[in-house]
């Protein structure tokens, strides 16, 4: 009779281990989807606001076509004298 009562409460905790689980788990699988719920909305958004951008770009260099060049010219000049100040060798002192 003890061992049946004791053999029925291990049942019972195995089942209620089994129902936790399945809890555990359900909630594991609704965070991943919401997860990937939102990194959807924030691609979508993403990807509106990079194509709204390009469209405002396009639309103020057709306005200024050539402040636009002049834009462009100043920051390639800048980036290119950056980029030789960066690669110039380093002299350690006078040269003998």
């Amino acid at each position: 009779m003890v061992n049946a009562s004791r053999e029925s409460a291990a049942v019972e905790s195995v089942h209620r281990l089994g129902r936790s689980a399945d809890k555990v788990k359900m909630a594991v699988v609704d965070t991943i989807e919401d997860g990937k719920m939102a990194a959807e909305r924030l691609l979508k958004r993403s990807r509106f606001a990079v194509e709204d951008a390009v469209a405002e770009s396009v639309h103020g260099i057709r306005r200024n076509p050539v402040i636009s060049v002049a834009l462009a010219f100043t920051a390639g000049l800048i980036s290119g004298l950056l980029v030789s100040y960066i690669r110039r060798p380093v002299r350690n002192g006078p040269e003998q």
